[in-house]
């Protein structure tokens, strides 16, 4: 029987490598390009660097191992009749033919390339190695040769005004800045004494003294006034380097070009139109219901009245009249204008005209009104531990509520999922219900954002009230949740984020639990989990992401880090007011325990860019929870988990942890715990259409920071952790669609440090199981 099985697995393995064959439509005398390789003999010269200017390379493989997309357009034969040949052409990926004009054309950019980097003796040649049967590999070897180094740099500007400009030093940073705290690039020159002589550098340097003169009023300069002169004449690789900045070219009145020096321009009053209407611009602009003037800002109204508060529209205007213009004042007014969920167009147009001898902008805000009441309705699947399920939602949103472009919005929530475990009724259900209510206010309230303090803040106030049903075969449980938070981002670092909470306040009450299951709970996980309780704190969390959906192809990464407190100014007023503890010696609340603890979480993410269609990611997070003063036991909403969609994926949600504690005989209540490490690196390839596949590897546990007789072996301990840290490994389909993604990850085993002797080393006993997962989410686990 096993030979039988051999010789079928031989034969099924021989005949998809005919059928998989990369030459398969590769007709005589032409050549599959198979292979590209770049090869320099300077190791400051990348092959990475320079692929992108190749202006042919191989079939792509995925996962970078294996051509896929080739073997689908294979499959399809040369018979082009049918709609099966059709799906796989589309599909798949037609045989990339060596062509010796754009091996030619590849050969000239990479010499370019290299001219532009300094090297301007290097010499390129190309050796194409046909041996393989209707297979080519191309391989360009690059001489680089001495490079151009940059000796001297001059700038000249003709100008005083402009001169001491391009001099401004950067501002002194201040020693205990954030550690992503972008320095003040802007008034840092990109040409150094000794660098090479790299063209796309002192492109980065015209670009950079135009945007400060821009930013200083030069309105009408832009970097084609900057021209560089090169002295290369000493024959040392050396090279003497001068800026100059062209005078400003106008026609004048005779129509010949004439030149004079460049002249700032000063923004001599702002107009904001509120209800400008793009397809009736002229009676937009020209025909207003009512005005308001504030100072030299001038608002406009139309049909829809007063709709926004001229304070409003004032706070998100950084253009301010009598000064000089600024590029950097128009594109934040931009942001802060788009950033209005009131408004659903916005433009800015300027208008110059001299006066006194004196170049003048008047600047003219439009604005289209979005739409006040919106409503929605999101659907989505869910699978816990291997239970399905589906939740639904239905939103509401009043968009200006006061009139200052704040949010109101309301959200009903209902989920349903089919337990698999068993109790006295059979089969159980879990139903969940929920209502949201929030108030957006797109300013800070207390302290007022007012003044240059305020203008340098992108902030945000808000409250909140939710409450949240659940309902279990074992229990019931109600959530009443409320509080008020700050965001605010420093427009100087627009990618981190800062977000307080205070207060913020739950109360958690259980209407219902099951007799049996309450009698099977340890005594503490009763007293702290599974009575009514208030959870009353405070927290703050940092994120900075610098990720851009317009750059996506480049390397980006994040960092989160949260602190959260509880129950510490209850417990201080509770103990100098001398109020009485209860039976268990804690304090209450209204005859209700309040929980105490403190809790904090770091998180970091990296992404790599390989190539236009593949990458990786890495993910690296750590959090602890420590309950104390009026608590033994950390609230189970606080409490963490391992396993699930988005870490040890090897695991269904719920299932890992803590520790090595043993499973038998365990539910989710015990698996849960107070200190948690996590790490997952993931290999990401685009398949075709909008279908990314991706393979990963998750490593991490769950601990409690105690011991407790109910989770033996579970509590964290030197000595042992570190064989504790469970591993798993799996395949994934992700469905991008720009704007949202699917996720379909599926996960095998490989260390279970809950299993006993051999059987820890899962990856040995792989099967579809016990040691098999699969998860099924919106978004990128990381």
């Amino acid at each position: 029987m096993i030979k039988t099985f051999r010789y079928l697995l031989y034969a099924c393995c021989a005949a998809c490598g005919v059928s998989c064959s990369t030459t398969k439509l590769v007709g005589e005398q032409e050549y599959l390009l198979d292979r590209v390789k770049i090869v320099t003999d300077d190791a400051g010269v990348k092959a990475g660097d320079l692929k992108p200017y190749l202006r042919q390379t191989p079939n792509y493989k995925v996962f970078g191992i294996l051509k896929w997309p080739l073997y689908v357009y294979n499959w399809a034969g040369r018979d082009k009749s049918g709609w099966l040949y059709e799906q796989l052409r589309r599909v798949g990926e037609p045989p990339v033919l060596m062509d010796t004009m754009l091996t030619a054309r590849s050969k000239r950019e990479l010499e370019l390339y290299m001219t532009n980097k300094g090297y301007l003796s290097a010499e390129v040649s190309v050796a194409v190695d046909t041996s393989r049967r209707r297979k080519a590999t191309v391989e360009y070897r690059i001489a680089a040769g001495v490079p151009h180094r940059i000796r001297e740099y001059r700038v000249i500007a003709g100008d005083a005004r402009i001169d001491s400009l391009v001099r401004l030093a950067p501002q002194r940073r201040p020693r205990f800045g954030l550690p992503f705290r972008p320095a003040d690039d802007e008034y840092v020159s990109t040409v150094r004494a000794g660098d090479l002589f790299d063209r796309d550098v002192l492109n980065a340097e015209r670009r950079r003294i135009a945007a400060i003169l821009q930013n200083h009023g030069y309105y009408a300069f832009n970097p084609d006034y900057i021209r560089f002169t090169v002295d290369s004449a000493n024959g040392l690789h050396l090279v003497d380097l001068e800026l100059h900045i062209n005078p400003f070219r106008y026609v004048a009145a005779d129509g010949a070009t004439a030149e004079r020096p460049h002249r700032r321009y000063y923004v001599n009053r702002v107009d904001i139109v509120t209800d400008y209407d793009p397809l009736h611009a002229g009676d937009s602009v020209s025909a207003p219901t009512d005005s308001a003037a504030l100072g030299a800002m001038h608002i406009y109204y139309g049909q829809n009245g007063r709709s926004l508060r001229p304070r409003a529209l004032q706070h998100r205007n950084h253009i301010a009249p009598g000064e000089p213009y600024s590029e950097a004042d128009v594109s934040r007014t931009y942001a802060d204008f788009s950033a209005m969920r009131a408004l659903r167009y916005v433009n800015i147009r300027h208008d110059e005209f001299e006066e006194n001898d004196t170049m003048k902008l008047n600047t003219t805000i439009l604005t289209t009104p979005a739409k006040v009441h919106g409503f929605g309705v999101e659907t989505e699947g869910t699978n816990s531990a291997g239970d399905l399920g589906f939740a639904a939602g239905i939103n509401y949103q009043h968009r200006n509520l006061f009139g200052g472009s704040e949010l109101f919005a309301v959200k009903l929530r209902g989920a349903y999922e089919a337990l698999s475990g068993q109790n006295d009724a059979g089969i159980g259900s879990y139903w969940e219900y929920a209502i949201e209510a929030s108030i957006h206010i797109p300013t800070l309230l207390a302290p007022p954002a007012v003044g240059k303090w305020g203008k340098r803040l992108n902030a945000t106030t808000r409250f909140e009230i939710a409450y949240n049903q659940q309902r279990r075969p074992e229990y019931r449980r109600a959530i009443l949740a409320g509080g008020l938070s700050y965001s605010w981002q420093n427009r100087s670092v627009p990618s981190a984020r800062h977000t307080l909470k205070l207060p913020d306040i739950n109360y958690i009450h259980l209407p219902y639990i099951d007799r049996t299951f309450k009698d099977s709970l340890p005594l503490l996980t009763t007293l702290y989990n599974y009575n009514d309780q208030f959870i009353v704190g405070a927290g703050y969390t940092y994120s900075f992401n610098n990720y851009d959906p317009l750059k996506r192809g480049r390397n980006t990464h994040s960092l989160r880090i949260a602190f959260e407190s509880a129950g510490n100014v209850l417990y201080a007023l509770s103990a100098i007011l001398d109020a009485g503890k209860n039976s268990t010696g804690r304090y209450e609340l209204f005859g209700i325990n309040y929980s105490q603890f403190v809790k904090a979480d770091i998180d970091f993410a990296r992404h790599f860019a390989v190539d236009r269609r593949n990458s990786v990611a890495l993910h690296l997070g750590a959090g602890i929870g420590y309950p104390y003063g009026n608590a033994r036991e950390l609230p189970f909403e606080r409490r963490y988990f391992a396993g699930g969609a988005n870490n040890n994926r090897g695991w269904s949600v719920r299932s890992l942890g803590p520790g090595s504690m043993s499973t038998a005989g365990m539910t989710f209540v015990n698996q849960v715990g107070d200190i948690r490490l996590d790490a997952s690196i993931e290999y990401r390839s685009k398949l075709f259409w909008k279908l990314e596949l991706a393979t990963y590897l998750d490593a991490g546990n769950i601990w409690t920071i105690r011991p407790y007789d109910y989770q033996p072996r579970g509590n964290f301990h030197p000595a042992r952790f570190y064989r504790e840290i469970a591993l798993s490994y799996g395949l994934g389909v992700r469905l991008d669609f720009d704007y949202f993604l699917l996720r379909l990850d599926t996960g095998l085993k490989a260390y279970n440090p809950q299993a006993e002797g051999a059987r820890r080393l899962a990856i040995l006993h792989p099967n579809l199981g016990s040691n098999f997962a699969w998860h099924f989410a919106v978004g990128y686990p990381f």
